[in-house]
């Protein structure tokens, strides 16, 4: 199973992308629904040409958020916690990177509000195409992206 992408990973993608964190991220969620038992970070890592070290703080951000589980001991590893179809790339997102927003006042943690905030012309538009890129993202289920 060879889920290494080509994609330069020093190469940004324009203004609005997914970050390493997630790409590596949905690997690691696919790997585990293909593998159907406890896995191995290591081995993953390994099969997927990434670093052990960044799947594994991943794999902790992924297990608070309650998508994968952990088993400890000579047989244990990691499981997904569901199937892929019961969580989508939304919940990814903001499980390894946080609430989604394209501009810092639409982050409901950004504690620092803009000052411009309460007359600012395009922030409405900008909220707007949010809550689209929000809605199209939840709808994307993960296994959308098991690839054949």
């Amino acid at each position: 199973m060879n889920t290494t992408h080509s994609c330069n990973p020093k190469q940004r993608s324009g203004a609005l992308h997914l970050t390493q964190k997630v790409d590596y991220g949905l690997i690691l969620l696919t790997s585990l629904a293909k593998d159907k038992n406890q896995a191995s970070i290591k081995k993953i890592a390994e099969e997927s040409s990434v670093s052990f070290l960044f799947l594994q703080k991943i794999a902790g951000l992924l297990q608070k958020a309650g998508m994968i589980k952990a088993e400890r001991g000579k047989f244990g590893g990691y499981s997904l916690n569901g199937d892929l179809k019961d969580y989508n790339l939304g919940q990814v997102i903001e499980a390894l990177e946080g609430p989604i927003a394209i501009v810092p006042c639409l982050n409901k943690l950004n504690k620092v509000a803009c000052k411009r905030i309460g007359f600012c012309a395009i922030r409405p538009s900008f909220a707007k195409i949010n809550k689209e890129i929000q809605n199209i993202i939840t709808t994307k289920t993960l296994d959308n992206f098991i690839t054949a």
